[in-house]
């Protein structure tokens, strides 16, 4: 029986928690969208003719926006409420999508773009966090971890596959169009219960402080690792498939299918990973996903990008269910809304800084794909560091 489908009396008693169905369905919903248009944002802008320093300039700009209003994103979701944001973060999402159909006719929104989307991102980051902490069990993190990343597998899988064909057969706008039509209702089913509000109980001086200080030095290793190489991903990743295939129908299917692939490992080496505890079984996923990443080395071709990326995927599963679950168990311990705008404040500084060294590496060596690829895949291997905070109580099964 595997990790995501055995226990059906605990994922029953998830979905039998009203507030929890809510959030469950408005993450499965706006995952979908994302699936539709996210992953090909990075290929958009390729197609269009930015370069790979621009494009990767673009993103750097979204992560200093992050950085910029990431106190002031704290304080508006304190007072407008976590679902009111994360309603917010929809409209301003559907903004920041249009404006991206506009990019060629207005440039300047190149300029303008990544600022807004940084926004949507701390209202949706903060608020969907808060709101998992507060519905979901102290000690069920880890299943629920489990049922919030199926979810996203689910839509990884049809998503990205659906995008693709239309974005080939129908083109970009008829993709952006259904992706928006699917973010605007996104946000409905948080509001067949009650909004709930969060005291903002930190000031901005203590976030910077207690990551730099020696005891968070751990935390901040560990979220800049899946900083780096999860953006890297995100950003690089498509744009070399788009680079070696040059069809967005295919980009979409090396995308979807391994997905596909993982879900099925999932389903027949269960019962080994619900055996590990979180600290063993992030140890070795961090090293199983090393050599996922030093597999993207050596494709070349549609079969081999597939054989690879099933694996990369699975590995991926591996070290981001139980570090998900790490964190949770301590921010529920604790001021979680802190601990929540900390983890996404470390993970835009993480990207800040990495931003300019891949810039000048995609400067003087327009195909650095190859380092790039080694840079995330020694990012892989910090993931445990986030294990020192893991008490005996807390290295259980998940």
């Amino acid at each position: 029986m595997s990790l995501i489908f055995h226990h059906n009396n605990h994922i029953h008693d998830f979905f039998k928690q009203k507030e929890l169905n809510e959030l469950y369905i408005s993450y499965g919903l706006l995952n979908f969208a994302l699936g539709l248009v996210s992953v090909f944002v990075p290929v958009y802008l390729y197609i269009l003719g930015f370069s790979v320093v621009s494009i990767l300039g673009y993103f750097f700009l979204n992560t200093f926006g992050f950085l910029l209003f990431s106190y002031i994103g704290a304080r508006a979701v304190s007072w407008l409420g976590v679902k009111h944001s994360i309603l917010m973060s929809a409209i301003v999402l559907i903004l920041y999508f249009i404006g991206l159909r506009q990019i060629v006719a207005h440039p300047w929104l190149f300029f303008v773009l990544p600022f807004l989307r940084a926004i949507e991102a701390i209202l949706y980051n903060y608020s969907f966090h808060i709101n998992f902490v507060r519905q979901v069990d102290r000690k069920k993190h880890g299943r629920a971890v489990t049922v919030q990343q199926t979810i996203a597998l689910v839509a990884g899988l049809i998503a990205p596959f659906v995008g693709g064909l239309l974005a080939k057969y129908f083109g970009f706008d008829v993709l952006f169009f259904t992706g928006l039509s699917v973010i605007a209702v996104s946000a409905i089913p948080l509001f067949f219960s009650a909004e709930s509000y969060e005291k903002l109980a930190f000031n901005k001086e203590g976030l910077y402080r207690d990551l730099w200080s020696k005891n968070g030095r751990p935390l901040l290793l560990s979220y800049s690792g899946y900083a780096v190489e999860s953006w890297i991903g995100l950003i690089l990743w498509p744009i070399f498939l788009m680079a070696i295939l040059s069809d967005t129908s295919k980009v979409g299917a090396l995308i979807s299918l391994p997905a596909f692939v993982t879900l099925i490992f999932f389903y027949f080496f269960g019962k080994m990973i619900d055996r590990q505890n979180k600290k063993k079984l992030l140890a070795v996923g961090s090293v199983l996903h090393f050599f996922g990443w030093i597999g993207r080395l050596f494709v070349q071709g549609f079969d081999s990008v597939l054989l690879v990326d099933a694996y990369k995927r699975l590995s991926e599963r591996f070290v981001q269910i139980p570090w998900s679950a790490i964190f949770y168990d301590f921010a529920a311990d604790g001021n979680y809304f802190k601990m929540i705008v900390q983890r996404e404040v470390a993970l835009n500084v993480a990207r800040t800084i990495m931003a300019p060294p891949l810039m000048l590496l995609f400067y003087l060596k327009p195909e650095g794909f190859w380092w790039a690829f080694v840079a995330a895949a020694m990012a892989s291997l910090l993931y445990p560091a986030i294990s020192k905070f893991l008490s005996p109580v807390k290295e259980t099964s998940i």
